[in-house]
């Protein structure tokens, strides 16, 4: 994508100028900011400082996440019980709706990332996109903390998510994916679309499962969640978002 090493330096500063204008948030550390956007593929040049990747704030990002989304759903949303507060807020921070932040934001021609994963196509992985918003939040809050507190990035993520909230919350939070993908694929190609479990981690008492959807042999979405079921309705997602901004996806051979 880039070419020489200087190149890259004034292209990707370009860039994360554009993307502070767009959060309306400019860093007083900006090595915060670079080590947000910084994947672990990422190899710097011996006269470069490196500030580290982006895997340890990615988990203070979700935390933070957690914390401004589950306040922001209980002030607009007083009539919901805990049970559809946590559906709500599982939709709106699951990988796919990150991701899907990500790319409202432009963050995939932010990263510095390696070459492999510059060739595999790591800009657009929903994983990787997901992962590198949860950071990028966890760095505006390390930016602000000591003298805004949680305020700043309480502000971000409203002006970020505030759009995504329906009026009819109980609509939104169960609305069934899996049947709007089913819909759309039987249309399309007179079958049904296929859910396979590719992973199963954690305890027993503490399960993840990452669930793929295939049509027709192609994989089309994953999501990650505490029961198959949950996992299954994010993949369905996951597949719908990407039919939407990749309308060539489904160009399969009937």
């Amino acid at each position: 994508m880039y070419g020489a090493k200087e190149e890259i330096g004034k292209m990707i500063e370009k860039e994360w100028s554009q993307l502070c204008k767009h959060l309306d948030y400019q860093f007083k550390f900006p090595e915060f900011l670079r080590q947000a956007l910084t994947h672990k593929s990422f190899i710097p040049s011996e006269t470069e400082k490196y500030y580290g990747n982006n895997e340890r704030i990615e988990f203070l990002g979700d935390a933070v996440l957690d914390l401004v989304i589950s306040e922001m759903l209980m002030e607009k949303f007083p009539e919901l019980d805990e049970g559809k507060l946590s559906k709500f807020r599982a939709s709106l921070v699951s990988e796919t709706g990150l991701s899907q932040q990500a790319r409202k934001l432009g963050l995939g021609k932010c990263l510095l990332i390696g070459r492999g994963e510059e060739v595999t196509g790591g800009r657009q992985k929903t994983s990787l996109l997901a992962d590198t918003f949860e950071a990028l939040m966890a760095a505006i809050y390390l930016d602000s903390r000591e003298e805004h507190g949680i305020s700043t990035i309480t502000r971000v993520i409203h002006a970020l998510f505030e759009s995504h909230l329906p009026d009819d919350a109980e609509g939104y939070i169960t609305r069934d994916y899996k049947s709007e993908l089913q819909e759309h694929v039987q249309k399309i190609f007179g079958m049904p679309s296929t859910y396979e479990l590719m992973e199963e981690s954690g305890p027993d008492h503490d399960k993840e499962f990452t669930m793929a959807v295939f049509v027709k042999e192609k994989e089309c979405g994953r999501g990650v969640g505490a029961s198959k079921k949950m996992a299954s309705q994010l993949a369905a997602e996951n597949a719908l978002l990407r039919i939407k901004n990749e309308p060539s996806l489904l160009q399969i051979e009937k």
